[in-house]
C-alpha cells in the first residue's frame, strides 16, 4: 500500500529532525521498540490510538504524515471528540448516510455501527478511506482541524 510506505518515510523523517531513536520514541509513546521498527519498516500502521499519540508527540497533521498532502499550515491542533460524535458529524455535513458509506466503500455494517456508537474506532485505513469517500482530510475526520 502506497500510504504505508509514504507513513514510514514521515515518521523517520520526523524522528530524524527530532534526533530521536526507536527506543526513546517507543518509551514516549509507552509502547514497544518492535512497533515503532515495524512502522519504520513500512510492515504496518499503528493502531488507531497509536496513531493519534504520534500525531500528538509531533503535533503533526495526520495528512502529512500518511502522505496524502505534502504541506500543511502550521495550526493549532483541536482536542480529539469522541470518533464516532465526529463521524456523525461529518456524515451530517456531507449528506452521506451510513448505508452509502457501507455500500460503496465495503466497510462492514457491524463497524460502522461500532464506531458510529463509540464501540470501536478504525484503523488508519479506514480512516483514509472514510475521508476519501466523504471528501475531507483525515485531520477534519478526525475533528482536529475545523
Amino acid at each position: 500500500m502506497v500510504i504505508l510506505s509514504n507513513f514510514a518515510e514521515n515518521l523517520s523523517a520526523l524522528m530524524s529532525e527530532h534526533n530521536l531513536k526507536a527506543p526513546a520514541l517507543a518509551k514516549a509513546l509507552q509502547t514497544d521498540r518492535s512497533n515503532i521498527t515495524r512502522y519504520l519498516r513500512g510492515e504496518r500502521f499503528p493502531v488507531f490510538y497509536g496513531f493519534m499519540a504520534i500525531l500528538e508527540y509531533f503535533n503533526v497533521s495526520a495528512d502529512v504524515l500518511l502522505g496524502l498532502c505534502d504541506y500543511a499550515p502550521e495550526t493549532e491542533f483541536l482536542p480529539r471528540p469522541p470518533f464516532g460524535d465526529r463521524l456523525r458529524t461529518v456524515m451530517n455535513e456531507t449528506k452521506t448516510t451510513q448505508y452509502r458509506i457501507e455500500r460503496e466503500t465495503n466497510i462492514s455494517g457491524a463497524s460502522m455501527y461500532n464506531w458510529l456508537f463509540n464501540k470501536s474506532v478504525p484503523t488508519v485505513e479506514n480512516l483514509v478511506k472514510l475521508a476519501k469517500y466523504m471528501d475531507v482530510s483525515v485531520d477534519y475526520l478526525l475533528g482536529r482541524i475545523q
